[in-house]
């Protein structure tokens, strides 16, 4: 009777037990400069708001890792990277719609983005954010702590914001 136990209980183990698991890395194969919010608005077209978080890379070796989504406000949003004026960022673009309350909520009939905090290894407040990587095939997370929130950024049209 005892050995059928010990033998599912041994199958339990190693099926959970090597089960892949989430966790919070803390050597990261690239550096990140201090990391901001910022929101902005188009001044020609007011309906026309966002918020991004701007995180400075120093130093990112692609063939070893690729950043892949920021986990921030309740949004999943794939990053990309661009080259501005202070160097190499990685950008999460967040929607914001005037009908939302507030930054990150979602319009009326959509859900995009959208992601269950739970299924983090750890928990984030609003100023911080689970920034998932891609290495060795392996997917990856890192806390940014601390998110330094920037005043309104108003420009007088898209092209000149896209231009920064």
């Amino acid at each position: 009777m005892k050995r059928p136990i010990y033998g599912l209980i041994t199958v339990v183990f190693i099926l959970f037990g090597c089960a892949s698991k989430k966790e919070l890395k803390t050597e990261l194969p690239f550096r990140l400069g201090q990391v901001y919010a910022q929101r902005w608005i188009i001044e020609e077209n007011p309906e026309e708001i966002g918020y991004d978080v701007i995180i400075p890379i120093r130093s990112l070796n692609t063939r070893r890792a690729t950043l892949q989504k920021l986990y921030h406000r309740g949004k999943a949003i794939n990053v990309k990277i661009e080259l501005r004026k202070i160097g190499a960022v990685a950008i999460a673009e967040y929607p914001i719609h005037k009908t939302a309350t507030s930054i990150g909520d979602s319009p009326p009939n959509g859900n995009e983005g959208i992601f269950d905090e739970s299924l983090l290894p750890f928990k984030i407040s609003r100023t911080q954010a689970a920034l998932t990587y891609l290495e060795d095939g392996e997917i990856k997370y890192f806390k940014i702590e601390s998110i330094r929130q920037n005043p309104i950024m108003s420009y007088s049209s898209l092209s000149l914001r896209n231009f920064e």
